[in-house]
């Protein structure tokens, strides 16, 4: 599966603005997957029980029943610098929750990026 599709490309990920979302801005300030976790909990207000590890990640990016918008939107202002490793698991687990989100659901989630790092996305979603 290609999740690099799941995700959107956008000239100017400052400008990017969703009306009636709950919106996660991310930035590049980010170089561990500790520091991600703990920037996510807070602004998606994830629950107390979060385990600060992907799969809780994951498990909390395909519930939502505690925010009250019915889209989440993750924009990410700058590319997280992540080790590449940690980034592919990243990229990949945060592809396959927003494919993983169905129309009839009560909530969905979009994960934005600037159109520059599209090379990159690809690039650690390829093996690259």
């Amino acid at each position: 599966m290609d999740t690099s599709r799941a995700f959107t490309f956008v000239p100017d990920v400052g400008e990017f603005s969703a009306d009636d979302a709950l919106v996660a801005r991310v930035g590049g300030e980010i170089q561990t997957p500790r520091q991600l976790f703990e920037l996510l909990y807070q602004l998606l207000t994830l629950p107390g029980y979060f385990g600060f590890n992907w799969d809780a990640l994951f498990d909390c990016l395909r519930d939502f029943h505690w925010v009250s918008q019915r889209k989440v939107v993750i924009v990410h202002e700058d590319f997280p610098a992540l080790p590449p490793p940690e980034m592919k698991i990243y990229l990949e687990m945060l592809g396959d929750a927003v494919m993983d989100w169905k129309g009839e659901e009560p909530h969905c989630l979009e994960a934005v990026f600037d159109e520059d790092d599209r090379a990159r996305v690809e690039a650690l979603m390829t093996g690259g």
